[in-house]
């Protein structure tokens, strides 16, 4: 405290007079724990009723399901005939919930609670096996985004377990007229609204305006990963006990189906009674449930969908009470049957399996849950599928078997007709389109076919598109059983619609063909004029079998199916008292390599006594016999017979000669062949000469040696056999060594062999092992060189690497020996390339889109790929960031503080900042200075502050602001003693009237009627005779010398009449 004496006879006093300031933002919600809404409910009468004008597009349908405007039917089609059903195969996962009660005398059902505490932790029920979409099971999440009780009441889900529980109406926690049974509450949200009932009492109460917001995800149940899924949700009890909330166009509402007389209104940009773009408020009145006007059918698509309902008072009682959401598998407006959907089946039964070569497949057909009552029938008048198979099989109506998805009671009878025309298709037509055992099913029909008397293999091998190599090696393959091959059709008739429309079921290779196991069947042609000498032995003359044949094979002319054996049935017959003339029947058997026979008759004369002709086979070089003919042939005196060499491994023939004289051809063939005389020729002699080994030569290059990730190299390989002649050299392959390192590939389609395209059977890289091999058997490579070149690619994601190759040649020599050889060894330098990272700094404008933060911080760096970034985002003044992109996925919350990764795994990180309302500046002090006090009234016009009173307002869309001030403590001296001088503040708002300030109330300083700017310097107005804030202290107001200190708070609000 300062004193001042002057001449005067009073004692002249000083006060010095200031303020501290502190800052709060209010907006529509108090910044608390709970979130409490201060708005009060609206009321019904404040929704808008559907039509053209207030949701353009919406589809309003009259009683009997008919355009409310054009008065024809309307009809979705079968695409969104998905629903969600309680079958046997569910099954729930629960996170994140308070308790869980097992209802009395069901089997599986459960009811999981959840609580708003910890939220933070997830919250939610995963339904297994929800649905059918697309011809494969979805499942179902539900995850709870945010809970705003008033108190602490439950939220319950009630996980109906099986289709016998939801057959029980025993213990219901809800009454009758809300749920028959259990099976209705299947994803039942809310609470219950029946108490005293044993162990199911979930009669939870909320507050009016308590609300909850959720959403829900779609996923496929075998792989787990996010589904894009489209269908009709049913909000089957929209009434005035809640309203309910859904993302929403609020320009286009074709969405939606209503019923002219429905109760149900809209608040479009809203959701729990709040503006929330992109969201509409669906909101009825009464509190009955299951009625059509209470009733909204809504188009879904997408991975996940959001909703939120919120309590509300359907009268002027506003007590607690019970709050629920059902689901509803009938749809308001019709929605057409599905196309069928074709699964092929790969039968790999063999030749000794009841099921071979029998022809397998199922269809799914999806028929959508439509309503049918006294008012409107919106069920299929007729439906059938009608489905074929290839004309050489066969269909029986016993082997079609018809089930409900997931179940395995046979209904086929029960509910439909089948009728076989012309052996191979099936007509499967329902015996009532319009029952409950035919609509919002879906059917599982599994069809079998056997093979027709056409079936004829070997003589359609191409047509029935056999494959001998690759992954469906010997298996029949031209079996599409979707398309043309299986169809649906329908016809929806009445007094104002004829609808008839035919279905194709789509195609997809790795799904809607079948494939059929053929195991091939030996076949063999036997010699003809077979003859021997009357008391002759057919074992002696023919030790093996096969001898009596002239050719022999599988129809398949598989590998996998040979080598075909010939073997004599039992003992061969004995000859020894037939005579000359006399047929004798030999009977063979044929095995393939998988045991598939075939029995062969062949039939052997009994000749007069018949003459030998002697035939040798000599190595060229050292004449020692290398073969034998055996049995010798014979003939009769004068007949003319066709000696031949052999083929003996290891050798080629070189010259023939006949009773000595040589009778060699020019030029040599292979075999040797000349023609002679029974008994006026007594010998032939072949000569044969001895194969040279081959010598491989095997050389292997890369070009480029190095390449970057991404790129690719091409590899030559040349082969040659450079024995000297007579050399052979077949049925060679070609094989890498080492199996290629992962990401790094051959390009099969790009194989070459002396500049010719291979043939893609011949060129096989299996994408499991990583072994590659070449097929070069049908070249000529005894004496011929082989030039093999390949591209192999480089994935952008492989490691870096050096790879090292050699390759190994294999064939048969003449002697059938292998003869083989490894290349040299290659490398292959992979290195690393480079990437750009793009950093970019977005906000979004007045029309709400992303536009650039000023000042621009956007960068382009480029770097080594797999170096390491972290990237910490920028700061900018009035805006906070909102939300994190990486390479277009949105980071969850909470948002980390940097952005960590590698160049060339990251290429775009996007970080989005969203503009604020708040006071970024405030004088923390209000200096009146030193006064004199007196007997008169003194008034100080203006005040030092050390900081602007400054209102930043970036937000994209701005709207009128509220600034208030509040002395919270008066004027009170500093020494302790406790003085006060209450009431002397002023402020002045260029109004006629001067504002003061009652101890904790608000005045507003101001409220612009130009909003549009940015910064709101607001002290800037302030002068000594004009705006701002002034003190007034009364004459002989001040009873203590000193300085005195008040406490004013600054409150920055967007409603106005702050409290």
């Amino acid at each position: 405290m300062k004193e001042r004496r002057t001449k005067m006879r009073k004692k002249q006093k000083f006060v010095f007079l200031s303020f501290v300031g502190v800052f709060l933002l209010i907006g529509w919600y108090w910044i608390s724990g709970n979130h409490s809404i201060k708005a009060s409910p609206e009321e019904y009468e404040q929704y808008q009723v559907f039509n053209s004008v207030n949701t353009p597009g919406v589809h309003i349908l009259n009683n009997d399901g008919t355009d409310a405007v054009s008065g024809q039917a309307v009809e979705l089609p079968g695409d969104f005939g998905t629903s969600f059903k309680l079958t046997d195969k569910i099954g729930y996962e629960v996170s994140g919930e308070d308790t869980t009660i097992i209802p009395q005398g069901l089997e599986k059902t459960k009811i999981f609670r959840f609580k708003k505490a910890d939220l933070g932790k997830e919250k939610s029920v995963l339904v297994k096996n929800a649905a059918v979409y697309n011809g494969r099971d979805i499942n179902l999440k539900l995850v709870i985004d945010e809970m705003n009780f008033q108190q602490d009441p439950n939220i319950n889900f009630i996980a109906v377990g099986s289709v016998k529980d939801g057959q029980s109406s025993d213990f219901l926690p809800v009454s009758t007229n809300s749920a028959e049974n259990w099976g209705k509450l299947f994803l039942f949200f809310g609470s219950g609204n029946r108490n005293g009932v044993t162990n199911t009492d979930i009669w939870d109460k909320y507050e009016v305006n308590d609300s909850i917001s959720y959403h829900y995800e779609f996923f496929d149940a075998k792989s787990g990963a996010p589904l894009d899924f489209k269908g009709v949700w049913n909000f089957s009890n929209i009434n005035g006990l809640k309203a309910v909330s859904a993302p929403q166009n609020k320009d286009d509402f074709s969405d939606v189906y209503v019923r002219n007389l429905t109760d149900v209104r809209v608040k479009t940009e809203t959701k729990s009674g709040l503006t929330v773009p992109g969201f509409s408020e669906f909101y009825g009145s009464g509190s009955r449930v299951g009625l059509d006007s209470s009733k909204v059918s809504k188009l879904v698509s997408g991975e996940e969908y959001s909703m939120n309902m919120q309590r509300r008072s359907a009268n002027s009682n506003t007590a607690s009470s019970a709050m629920a959401i059902l689901y509803d598998t009938t749809s308001i407006v019709r929605i057409a049957p599905a196309k069928p959907i074709v699964f092929g089946e790969r039968n790999s039964a063999k030749h000794d399996d009841p099921d071979y070569l029998k022809l397998k497949y199922s269809i799914l057909q999806t028929i959508a849950d439509n309503v049918k009552n006294a008012e409107v029938n919106n069920r299929s008048t007729t439906f059938k599928i009608d489905t074929q198979v290839p004309d050489y099989y066969e269909l029986k109506k016993e082997d079609i078997k018809i089930f409900e998805y997931g179940s395995t009671v046979d209904i086929t009878d029960k509910v439909f007709n089948i009728v076989i025309t012309g052996g191979n298709k099936a007509t499967i037509e329902a015996k009532d389109s319009t029952s409950d055992e035919f609509n919002g099913k879906v059917f599982d029909i599994q069809v079998v076919a056997n093979p027709s008397p056409s079936f004829d293999f070997k003589n359609n091998k191409a047509a029935y598109n056999y494959q001998n190599s690759g992954p469906d090696n010997g298996y029949m393959t031209d079996f599409e059983m979707a398309g043309a091959a299986t169809t649906a059709s329908y016809t929806f008739v009445n007094p104002k619609t004829n609808i008839s429309q035919t279905l194709i079921s789509e195609t997809n290779t790795e799904q809607t063909q079948s494939q059929v196991l053929y195991e091939g069947v030996p076949y063999g042609t036997a010699k003809e004029d077979l003859k021997i000498p009357m008391g002759g032995n057919i074992a002696t003359a023919f030790p093996e079998a096969k001898e009596l044949l002239s050719s022999y094979d599988v129809d398949t002319e598989n590998e996998i199916d040979r080598p075909v054996t010939v073997s004599y049935v039992g003992t061969p017959p004995n000859i020894s008292t037939n005579k000359p003339g006399d047929i004798v029947e030999v009977p063979l058997m044929l095995t393939s390599a998988k045991g598939v026979e075939t029995p062969i008759t062949v039939k052997i004369e009994i000749t007069q006594t018949i003459f030998d002709l002697d035939i040798e086979h000599l190595d060229a070089e050292t004449g020692a016999a290398i073969a034998t003919t055996s049995p010798l042939p014979s003939g009769e005196e004068g007949v003319e017979y066709i000696a031949t060499s052999e083929q003996i491994k290891g050798y080629i023939p070189s010259a023939v000669l006949v009773d000595g004289v040589d009778k060699t051809p020019s030029p040599i063939t292979d075999p040797l062949s000349v023609t002679v005389k029974f008994v006026t020729n007594k010998k032939v002699t072949f000569k044969y000469t001895k194969l040279r080994t081959p010598v491989i030569k095997a050389e292997f290059d890369v070009s480029p040696t190095t390449v970057p990730l991404g790129g690719k190299a091409t590899y030559t390989a040349t082969v040659k056999n450079t024995a000297e002649a007579p050399t052979a050299w077949g049925n060679v392959s070609f094989k890498i060594d080492t199996p290629f390192p992962d990401k790094i590939t051959p390009d099969v389609s790009t194989v070459k062999v002396n500049g010719v395209a291979l043939e893609a059977s011949k060129v096989d890289f299996d994408l499991s092992t990583k072994e590659f091999k070449i097929d070069l058997s049908d070249l000529d490579l005894d004496e011929n060189e082989a030039v093999i070149k390949y591209d192999v690619i480089v994935a952008a994601d492989a490691a870096v690497q050096v790879v090292n190759q050699t390759y190994t040649v294999s064939g048969a020599a003449g002697d059938g020996s292998k003869a083989s050889q490894q290349s040299n060894s290659t490398s292959l330098n992979v290195i690393r390339g480079e990437s750009q990272l793009n950093v970019l700094y977005r906000k979004k404008d007045e029309t709400n889109n992303d536009v650039k933060m000023d000042p621009d911080r956007d960068t382009i760096t480029t770097q080594k790929d797999g170096t390491a970034f972290d990237i910490t985002p920028e700061t900018f003044d009035g805006y906070v960031l909102d939300k994190i992109i990486v390479d277009g996925q949105v980071l969850p919350e909470p948002l980390p503080t940097s952005v960590k990764g590698k160049y060339g795994e990251i290429s775009t990180i996007e970080f989005h900042y969203k503009g604020t309302l708040l006071i970024t500046s405030a004088p923390t002090l209000l200096d009146f200075e030193m006064n004199e006090a007196s007997a008169k009234n003194l008034r100080v016009e203006s005040a030092k502050t050390d900081k602007d009173l400054v209102v930043t307002d970036t937000r994209a869309t701005k709207q009128r602001w509220y600034l208030y001030a509040k002395v919270t403590e008066d004027f009170k001296t500093t020494d302790g003693s406790n003085k006060t001088l209450s009431g002397i503040l002023r402020y002045n708002d260029g109004g006629t009237t001067e504002k003061n300030f009652p101890v904790d109330q608000n005045q507003l300083l101001t409220s612009p009627d130009n909003f549009s700017d940015t910064k709101y310097n607001i002290s800037q107005t302030w002068s000594a005779k004009g705006k701002g804030f002034k003190v007034e202290v009364p004459g002989d107001y001040v009873k203590k010398l000193g300085e005195y200190r008040a406490k004013i708070v600054y409150t920055l609000s967007e409603v106005p009449d702050l409290p």
